[in-house]
C-alpha cells in the first residue's frame, strides 16, 4: 500500500517557491487507513533533511476564501515538518467539519453560497474548533509550527522562520493544485496584500472570526497595508478561474461590502458587471487601504460597462487586479505526483 502526495518542491516555479509544500488528497489518507496526523508523520520521514508545510484536503468539501467567496476543496488538517519531526504540541491542527445550522445566512449572509448549484449538501470547512486547537489560545491566525517552519491561516500561508521567506496559496490556487489545473505564480502584489485583509464575518473563520465585517478592513494599516504581503510569491488560480468563482457568488445576489469582503478584486469584478457595490458601507479606513493601490471610491461610482458574464471571465486578465509578475503554469510543470511505501 503507498500513500500518494502532491508536493511543490523549493525552487519551483523558475526559484520562487522557497521550501517544499505537501498536499494530500483525504481520500488517500483514508484509503491507507491512517489518521490525518499519522499521514502527516510518513510524510514527515520524506523530510528527514528538509522541511516543509502540509495540507490534507477534501476535494468533495466547500471552504469560504478571507472575502467571502465559497469555492471547492477544503483543508481539512495541516502541519509543519522540519527535519523529519512534528511538534507534538504546536505542530498539527486537525479542522473539524462546520455544522450547518438555519440561521447561518442571517448570521453569515455569504453562506448563501452554501445553497448554489454545486454546493449545496457538501461539508464545510473553515479554520479550526475549540477541540481542535486544544489548548492553544483563540487567536486571528490558526497556525501550526514546528521549529523553523510555520503553516498559517488554516494551511494557506507557509513560512520559514528563520530564512524569513514566506508563500500565499490561497483556497482556489490550493482547489487548481488538487484537479491537476492551470497555475498562476508570481509576486502577489499590493493588491492582494490589501485584498486579504478585506474580510467577512465568520464563526470559526479559515484566517479571522469574528472581529471584522464585510467593509471593513481586518488589516487597519492604512497605506502600510499594500507592502505587508505584497512581496512574497504566491500559487493562485488563473484569472478566468477566480473570475468564475467571484461571478457566482454575485450572481447568488451577494453584494461587495455588505455581504463580501471589498477587497480589490471583487469590488473590480462587481462594477465591471454592473452588480450592487454597497460603497457607503465600506468604512474609510477600508478606503485608505483600498486608495493606496488606485481602486477610488470614485472610480465606482461612476456608470459600469455591464460587462455579461462571458465577456468578464474573457477578460479576467485586465479587469482583475494584482499578481503583475505572474507566470501561467501546467500544473505538470511545478507539481510532482509522489507516493511512500507503507
Amino acid at each position: 500500500m503507498e500513500l500518494k502526495y502532491r508536493v511543490i518542491s523549493r525552487g519551483a516555479a523558475d526559484g520562487l517557491v522557497p521550501f517544499p509544500l505537501v498536499y494530500i488528497d483525504k481520500k488517500d489518507v483514508e484509503a491507507c487507513g491512517l489518521s490525518y496526523l499519522e499521514a502527516f508523520q510518513k510524510i514527515a520521514e520524506v523530510f528527514k533533511d528538509d522541511c516543509a508545510a502540509a495540507d490534507i484536503i477534501d476535494t468533495d468539501a466547500v471552504t469560504v476564501s478571507s472575502d467571502g467567496i465559497m469555492g471547492d476543496a477544503a483543508v481539512v488538517a495541516f502541519c509543519s515538518i522540519d527535519h523529519g519531526k512534528i511538534n507534538k504540541d504546536f505542530g498539527f491542527i486537525n479542522v473539524s467539519e462546520h455544522p450547518y445550522y438555519p440561521e447561518i445566512v442571517k448570521d453569515e449572509p455569504h453562506m448563501k453560497q452554501w445553497s448554489s448549484e454545486g454546493f449545496v449538501g457538501k461539508r464545510l470547512y473553515r479554520g479550526p474548533n475549540t477541540e481542535d486547537r486544544g489548548f492553544r489560545n483563540v487567536h486571528n491566525e490558526n497556525m501550526t509550527m514546528t521549529g523553523r517552519i510555520a503553516n498559517n491561516n488554516t494551511g494557506s500561508e507557509m513560512m520559514n522562520l528563520v530564512e524569513m521567506t514566506e508563500v500565499l496559496v490561497p483556497c482556489f490556487g490550493m482547489n487548481q493544485i488538487m484537479k491537476d489545473g492551470d497555475l498562476l505564480v508570481g509576486v502577489a502584489g499590493a493588491e492582494i496584500s490589501v485584498g486579504i485583509g478585506m474580510v467577512v464575518r465568520e464563526k470559526l473563520g479559515r484566517i479571522f472570526n469574528w472581529s471584522y465585517g464585510a467593509g471593513q478592513t481586518a488589516h487597519n494599516s492604512g497605506e502600510y497595508a499594500k507592502t505587508v504581503k505584497s512581496d512574497y510569491p504566491a500559487i493562485v488560480a488563473p484569472k478566468p478561474v477566480h473570475a468564475a468563482h467571484v461571478l457566482k457568488a454575485l450572481d447568488a445576489g451577494l453584494v461587495v461590502g455588505k455581504d463580501l469582503g471589498c477587497s480589490p478584486v471583487n469590488l473590480a469584478i462587481a462594477h465591471a458587471g454592473g452588480y450592487e457595490i454597497a460603497l457607503d458601507n465600506i468604512t474609510d479606513r477600508a478606503w485608505v487601504e483600498l486608495e493606496s493601490v488606485g481602486c477610488k471610491k470614485e472610480d465606482f461610482e461612476k456608470p459600469s460597462p455591464k460587462l455579461s458574464r462571458e465577456e468578464i471571465i474573457a477578460k479576467a486578465e485586465e479587469i482583475l487586479p494584482g499578481m503583475p509578475t505572474g507566470k501561467l503554469y501546467k500544473s505538470s510543470e511545478i507539481v510532482e505526483k509522489k507516493s511512500i511505501k507503507l
